[in-house]
């Protein structure tokens, strides 16, 4: 099963139902397993390396993901969709990846002048701001998120998730869902205020 794993990068068109392919991977079909893998490795892979800010870690993090999933394969609950359930192990995964790391903690890769919107940039950010320069802005500012603050505000407002399913991914209910994208919201726009306020509207600025 490992050496299967180790192609997930790359993912090409499938036309095969996810429920056929868990079928035949519990009947111990390792080729409908990594068919699952190819399906869905790409958007894993996208969602953690924005949690973690981190590529290579984040490669690594959809493999441990992928590997517990083909152990575990039998406790999948039908009642879920496979995104659902991967990106629950992966965001687990990248969570308490994130917790070990020293004090110094990367924040994750954001980008592009319509993230800085997403925390209360105004339109004039995007004519004053590049998407190298938001880039650089939010990798500074996302440090003061907790790990689960960060995972919803990626799940939800980048990966475009119902507040439902982020709820499922993170093992909690939609209310904390909301709570962690508000709370989310008022940091990020926070330090926006104190460090860059030149990005936030004259009646933001403080």
């Amino acid at each position: 099963m490992c050496a299967k794993i180790v192609g997930v990068r790359n993912h090409g068109g499938v036309t095969m139902n996810d429920r056929e392919w868990i079928r035949g991977a519990l009947e111990g079909d390792e080729e409908a397993f990594a068919q699952l893998v190819r399906r869905h490795s790409g958007g894993l892979h996208r969602a953690v390396a924005r949690v973690l800010a981190d590529d290579t870690e984040a490669w690594d993090v959809v493999q441990m993901a992928f590997l517990k999933a083909w152990q575990r394969l039998d406790r999948y609950n039908p009642r879920y969709s496979f995104t659902t359930w991967i990106y629950r192990i992966g965001t687990n995964l990248a969570i308490d990846l994130i917790r070990s790391r020293s004090s110094r903690e990367r924040a994750h890769k954001a980008g592009t002048e319509h993230r800085l919107r997403l925390v209360g940039a105004g339109e004039s950010a995007g004519l004053r701001a590049d998407g190298h320069e938001a880039d650089g802005i939010l990798r500074q500012i996302v440090e003061v998120l907790t790990p689960q603050q960060r995972s919803a505000f990626v799940l939800r407002e980048m990966e475009g998730m119902e507040t439902a399913e982020v709820a499922e991914v993170l093992g909690c209910s939609a209310t904390t869902v909301r709570n962690h994208i508000f709370q989310a919201r008022k940091a990020l726009r926070k330090e926006m205020r104190n460090r860059y306020p030149e990005y936030l509207p004259a009646s933001e600025r403080g």
